[in-house]
C-alpha cells in the first residue's frame, strides 16, 4: 500500500547515492565479532555471544474486540546468524549473516541524510519473524515511541520488584508498535483495569497506545527510525542491549543519526516526517466548549458562558448527527450528517456564531452505522472493508455495529470527502474531532489487495491524508482545524491537531490526568509538536464511583491553558460528571493573556521543529537530574509548567533546572534551581519563567491573579518556597485565577 511521503523524506529519498561514510566499522583480527559506530556511540555489536541478527519461524496472533487486541506470538524456531563476512567499501559496507538455511546481506551506507542506514536482503529460506540487536549500555535512557501515556523514558520500570514475577508483569519495559485503542485504567493492579479486563478485555497496560511510532531517541544523543509499518516489538528491558522483533519476511530499512543534542535531533525527525500546519487563531484565542443537546441547549450554554465573562472560541458538537444511547452511556449514531431534528436551524446559528467571532466544530469517523443512509450508500459501490468471504466487514463498536470505509480505496475516500466533509465545510463548520483510526481488523481484505494486518499502522495515517486532503481541496488549511488520536509515522504531515484520547475523569497516572502529560511530550519528540486532552476527562462509570469531580475539572483546566488547545467534554455519562457549566469555580476567570505567546511557541514548531510542550532535559540537557522528571515540562522556550495531578493537595514539589534564574509567575519572586515546594492552591497552578524571557512584561501581568475557592478546598495562608537549592524566599501569592476557559491562553 502506498501513502504519500513527507515533504522532507521525499527530499531524503531522492538522493539516492550514497554519501561518505558517517559510521565506523570495528572488525576483530580473528573475524570473531565486529562493531558499528554512529558518532562515537556503538550501535550494533555482533559476536559469538550475542548476534546482532536472530531469524526464525512462527506465527502470530491478532485477537480483537472493540479495538482492544490481543497479540500472541507463538515462535517454533528461533535462530542466531552467528556467521558473517563484513566487507568495507569506500561508500558502504556490507555484511551477510549466515546461520543455517538462513542468509541475509545487511548493507551499511550514509544516505537520506542520515548517519546510518541497514538495508535488509534476504538470501537464504524465508523466516517469519526476525529480532535485531541493538547496542545499549546500562544507564542509557529511551525516549519517543509515538504517543506513551506511561512512561516518558521507556527504560523505567513499570512494576515493583514482587509485581514483576506474576504472568502479567513478563512483558515490563516492552513496547508493541500497533495502533489500538489504549485500554481503560491501563494499570493491571487499578480496580478500573481489572473490570475493563473483565467486561471486554479492554484495560489495556503501560504500552497500549492510539499512536505508536518506530521512532525512539537515545540519551546518548542519536535516533533510530525504523521505516517499516507492519508489526514491532521492541525491549529496553536488558542493560546491554535493545532488542527488536519485527514480523514478516522483510525487514525494511532502519535509519540512524547522531547529533550535538537531542533537541536538534528532534528537529531533525521533525523534518523529515513533516510537521502540523499553524493553528487558526480562533483555536487558541479561546476555549472550544463541548457542549450536547441540540441547538437551543447549545445556544443556552454559549450564552451563559459569554455572559459570564468566558472567551469562547469554538463550539464542539460532537451529537450534530443523533444520538445512540448504550450501556456504557451516550454514543453518536455515525451517519455522518446533519441532524436538522436535533439541531434545527444550526445553518443560520453557525453564522450568527461566526459573526460574534465563533466558530462551530463536530464529529466524524471512517466508520458508519449500518442503519444509515450513507452506509447502504457507500456499501451499494462497494467501498467498505471486506471480510474473509469478500462480503462487507461488519465491525462491532459497542452494541451498534458499522462498516469501515476503505481508504485504500480512492474511489471511497473521494465519497467520504465529497458525501461527509464536503457538506460540513459547506455547512460552515470549521472543525471537528477526527475519531479512530485504529480499529482496523487484522483478518479484513482491503481493495488493495493487501490484508488489514499489513494496512492497520498505516490506517491513521490514510485517516489523516483524506481530512487533510478535503481541508485544501476547500482552500480553507488555516481556518479548519481537525484533531485526532490515532496516528503512526507520517501522522504528523496531515493532521492539524493531536489530542490524548479518552482518559478515565480521575487522577490515576495510568489512564488519568497525569498521562497526558507524558503523552504529549512523547509525541512532541516525534513529530507531532501541538496537542491536546480532553478537559476534565473522558470514561465515566458513575455506577462504579468513577465520576468527574469538580477540582478534577478545574486541575485539567488550568493545565490545558499551558497547551496549543483548550477544549472541554462532557465525557461518556455527562449527567455524572461536573461540567463547565455547572462548575462554580469555572466561569468568569479564564483569560487570553497568553495568546500571543502561544503563538510565538506554535511558530516557532512550524519552522525548526521543536515542539510546543518540551520535557525539562530538552531544553537542559546537561542537568542530569532533568531526565527523570516526567510530570512537568517546559511550554514553549520561557514558561515552566508542573501541573497539580493529584487530588486533595495544595503543596506542590516540582524541580527547577540548572543554569537559569526562575521567576515565580504568581509573586515574581526569584527563585534558585533545584527541588522546591509551592502552594498549589486550585486555580493558580505552579508555574515559573524564565528570568531573561522576552514575554517577561507579559508573565509579570499575572501576579495580581487568585485562587479559587471551592467547599472542600480552603485555601491556606501562604507558604514560603523552599529550595534544596538557593535561598528561602517569601511568596505572597497572588496567584492566578484561572487562566482557563475564556481568554484561554492560547486557544
Amino acid at each position: 500500500m502506498k501513502v504519500a511521503l513527507p515533504t522532507g523524506l521525499c527530499l531524503l529519498v531522492a538522493m539516492c547515492q550514497c554519501a561518505a561514510k558517517n559510521f565506523s566499522a570495528t572488525v576483530a583480527p580473528d573475524n570473531s565479532q565486529f562493531s558499528v559506530s554512529v558518532g562515537r556511540n556503538v550501535v550494533i555489536g555482533h559476536s559469538s555471544k550475542s548476534a546482532m541478527l536472530y531469524v526464525g519461524l512462527g506465527q502470530t496472533v491478532f485477537s480483537e474486540a472493540l479495538g482492544n487486541f490481543h497479540i500472541r506470538d507463538y515462535i517454533q524456531d528461533r535462530m542466531g546468524l552467528y556467521q558473517f563476512n563484513y566487507t568495507k567499501g569506500t561508500n558502504q559496507d556490507s555484511v551477510l549473516l549466515q546461520g543455517g538455511p538462513f542468509k541475509v546481506k545487511v548493507t551499511l551506507s550514509t544516505k537520506n541524510n542520515q548517519d546510518l542506514v541497514l538495508s535488509f536482503q534476504n538470501m537464504g529460506q524465508n523466516f517469519t519473524h526476525a529480532w535485531l540487536r541493538l547496542s545499549a549500555t546500562a544507564d542509557e535512557k529511551i525516549f519517543g515511541g509515538g504517543e506513551q501515556f506511561s512512561h516518558l523514558n521507556l527504560r523505567e520500570s513499570s512494576y515493583h520488584s514482587l509485581e514483576f514475577f506474576s504472568s502479567l508483569r513478563a512483558d515490563d519495559k516492552v513496547y508493541p508498535m500497533w495502533t489500538r485503542e489504549q485500554g481503560v485504567g491501563r494499570d493491571k493492579s487499578s480496580n478500573t483495569t481489572f473490570f475493563a479486563d473483565l467486561k471486554t478485555g479492554g484495560g489495556g497496560d503501560f504500552s497500549t497506545t492510539y499512536f505508536p511510532q518506530p521512532t525512539f531517541f537515545s540519551s546518548r544523543n542519536f535516533y533510530m527510525h525504523f521505516t517499516g509499518t507492519g508489526y514491532m516489538t521492541f525491549d529496553f528491558g536488558v542493560p546491554q542491549f535493545h532488542e527488536v522483533m519485527m514480523k514478516g519476511s522483510t525487514i525494511n530499512d532502519i535509519y540512524f543519526n547522531s547529533g550535538t543534542s537531542l533537541l536538534v535531533l528532534v528537529q531533525q525527525v521533525s523534518q523529515m516526517l513533516g510537521r502540523m500546519p499553524a493553528l487558526p487563531s480562533w483555536a487558541y484565542d479561546g476555549i472550544i466548549m463541548g457542549v450536547q443537546g441540540g441547538t437551543e441547549v447549545m445556544m443556552k450554554r454559549y450564552d451563559e458562558a459569554k455572559a459570564a465573562g468566558v472567551r469562547i472560541r469554538g463550539l464542539w458538537i460532537q451529537d450534530w448527527a443523533g444520538i445512540l444511547k448504550t450501556s456504557f452511556g451516550k454514543r453518536l449514531f455515525w451517519n455522518w450528517k446533519w441532524n436538522t431534528t436535533i439541531y434545527a436551524g444550526l445553518d443560520q446559528k453557525i453564522k450568527d456564531l461566526k459573526n460574534d467571532g465563533v466558530r462551530v466544530t463536530t464529529y466524524i469517523n471512517p466508520n458508519l452505522n449500518i442503519y444509515g443512509d450513507l452506509y447502504k450508500n457507500a456499501s451499494s459501490q462497494g467501498f467498505v472493508v471486506k471480510n474473509q468471504t469478500g462480503q462487507p466487514y461488519l465491525f462491532n463498536f459497542g452494541e451498534f455495529f458499522c462498516g469501515i470505509i476503505d481508504l485504500t480505496n480512492p474511489s471511497a475516500v473521494q465519497w467520504y470527502k465529497t458525501n461527509i466533509i464536503y457538506p460540513m465545510l459547506d455547512l460552515g463548520i470549521r472543525g471537528w474531532m477526527a475519531d479512530f483510526g485504529e480499529y482496523l481488523p487484522a483478518d479484513a481484505k482491503m481493495f488493495n489487495g493487501q490484508s488489514g494486518e499489513a494496512v492497520h499502522n498505516t490506517w491513521p495515517v490514510l485517516w489523516a491524508k483524506l481530512n487533510r486532503e478535503a481541508v485544501e481541496e476547500k482552500n480553507l488549511l488555516g481556518e479548519v482545524v481537525f484533531w485526532m488520536r490515532a496516528g503512526y509515522t507520517g501522522t504528523s504531515n496531515y493532521t492539524t491537531l493531536l489530542w490524548a484520547g479518552d482518559q478515565n475523569v480521575d487522577f490515576s497516572t495510568g489512564d488519568g490526568l497525569p498521562s497526558t502529560i507524558p503523552a504529549a511530550l512523547s509525541a512532541g519528540m516525534v513529530g507531532i509538536g501541538m496537542s491536546h486532552f480532553d478537559i476534565g476527562g473522558y470514561t465515566t462509570f458513575g455506577s462504579l464511583g468513577l465520576k468527574r469531580s469538580e477540582e478534577l475539572l478545574l486541575r485539567s483546566a488550568e493545565m490545558a491553558i499551558f497547551t496549543p488547545v483548550m477544549r472541554t467534554h462532557e465525557g461518556n455519562q455527562p449527567t455524572y460528571n461536573v461540567q463547565m457549566y455547572s462548575s462554580s469555580g469555572m466561569l468568569g476567570v479564564f483569560h487570553n493573556n497568553l495568546a500571543n505567546y502561544t503563538k510565538s511557541v506554535m511558530n516557532e514548531y512550524t519552522t525548526s521543529g521543536t515542539p510546543a510542550q518540551r520535557p525539562l532535559f530538552l531544553m537542559y540537557p546537561d542537568d542530569t537530574e532533568t531526565y527523570k522528571i516526567k510530570y512537568q515540562y517546559m511550554y514553549g522556550p520561557d514558561l515552566l509548567v508542573a501541573p497539580v495531578t493529584r487530588p486533595g493537595v495544595t503543596i506542590w514539589t516540582l524541580y527547577l533546572p540548572k543554569g537559569e534564574q526562575w521567576i515565580y509567575t504568581w509573586n515574581n519572586t526569584v527563585v534558585n534551581p533545584g527541588y522546591v515546594h509551592v502552594d498549589a492552591p486550585l486555580g493558580l497552578p505552579p508555574i515559573f519563567y524564565r528570568y531573561n524571557s522576552s514575554f517577561a512584561s507579559l508573565f509579570r501581568t499575572f501576579q495580581n491573579y487568585q485562587p479559587i475557592n471551592l467547599p472542600q478546598h480552603t485555601t491556606q495562608t501562604p507558604r514560603n518556597i523552599s529550595g534544596t537549592v538557593g535561598n528561602t524566599f517569601n511568596p505572597y501569592v497572588m496567584f492566578l485565577c484561572f487562566i482557563l476557559i475564556s481568554n484561554v491562553l492560547f486557544k
